[in-house]
């Protein structure tokens, strides 16, 4: 899907804009000692404001024909100061300075997010594969991706892609022989339904046809709405099937699991029953030797001849005898009746 190529090239030609920007040098009624203070970060509101300001005033066809880089900018940072609420107004310099920093870097995110979206991970949703596109941004260019919330906005922005390319048209063709005196660019964003520019020499685009061309776009963006509609129909039914695969692979692992459960358990009873037969072969094994050891001694006391021993002797191991002698006979004879 190409239409993730987001180059966010505009009008803008200052420096690259990082989050913070400087207010206007003030100083004592006197004319002292100059102060610098420093604004806060553009905030996701702020972005949001600046993002739509200048798309307003970018795709009016009636407004932005043949419109200066200068009056191109007054007019943005006009529309954004007078829609920035409780925030800071912004200087213009702030403003393009955050914005070529905007457009830098979802220029770059969109291209980490074609290249994940041409790979077609299986099994990856849109918000996986954006999560996965950033972890690439952050593993290349060194540093997080902080402005998903513009690439949400401006992916889905359908004349972007056709003002970027009336856009660099206006810069490739402004050559020295048609630039315009003062050696400031025009921009023509509407350039293939407006009249030329009037450093041309001809005169530019009328009422009765900028009226037409305005009724056009009110047109072409009832079709636009219609489209996301349909996209976002699309979508949903996408999201449904999604979502019943999820739930059948799910009910697949559940399953799986109780397998996994029901077959350790059966494992376990098994090595119990193993434990138990080896206790018993250990005792039987146990009790054969003390058997065998206590025949060998009583063999060894009934060897003993008792003439040959003292007194004491004697007597000791005739009691022992005797003992043995009962014993032996108990056993043959069985238990008592």
């Amino acid at each position: 899907m190409d239409d993730y190529l987001i180059d966010l090239n505009d009008a803008a030609e200052g420096d690259g804009g990082g989050g913070v920007h400087q207010s206007s040098m003030s100083g004592s009624p006197s004319g002292g000692g100059a102060t610098r203070t420093k604004q806060a970060n553009f905030s996701a509101y702020e972005d949001n404001v600046l993002y739509k300001s200048w798309l307003e005033i970018s795709c009016d066809p009636v407004i932005n024909t043949g419109q200066r880089r200068e009056s191109f900018w007054i007019r943005v940072v006009s529309r954004y100061n007078s829609n920035c609420g409780r925030y800071s107004k912004r200087t213009q310099k702030s403003i393009m300075n955050r914005w070529d920093h905007i457009k830098a870097e979802v220029s770059k995110f969109s291209g980490y997010m074609a290249e994940m979206t041409r790979s077609n991970p299986s099994g990856m949703s849109d918000a996986d594969k954006s999560v996965a596109a950033a972890a690439d941004f952050a593993s290349v260019e060194k540093h997080n991706f902080t402005l998903m919330h513009s690439w949400k906005i401006l992916k889905d922005e359908p004349k972007r892609m056709e003002l970027k390319k009336k856009m660099d048209t206006a810069q490739t063709s402004g050559s020295r022989e048609n630039a315009p005196p003062n050696g400031h660019h025009i921009l023509d964003l509407d350039a293939g339904n407006s009249a030329p520019s009037s450093s041309s020499g001809k005169r530019p685009m009328g009422r009765d046809a900028a009226k037409a061309a305005k009724k056009k776009s009110d047109a072409a963006s009832s079709e636009y709405v219609s489209k996301i509609h349909d996209l976002s129909v699309q979508k949903i039914e996408l999201f449904k099937e999604t979502e019943g695969e999820r739930k059948s692979q799910l009910d697949e692992i559940v399953t799986l699991e109780k397998v996994k459960v029901e077959e350790a358990r059966e494992h376990r009873k098994m090595m119990l029953d193993i434990e138990r037969e080896k206790l018993a072969l250990e005792k039987k094994r146990l009790d054969m030797e003390a058997e065998k050891k206590e025949k060998e001694e009583n063999e060894r006391i009934l060897a003993i001849n008792l003439d040959q021993c003292q007194h004491l002797q004697c007597m000791y191991y005739q009691a022992l005898q005797e003992d043995i002698i009962q014993r032996l006979m108990s056993r043959r004879q069985g238990p008592s009746q």
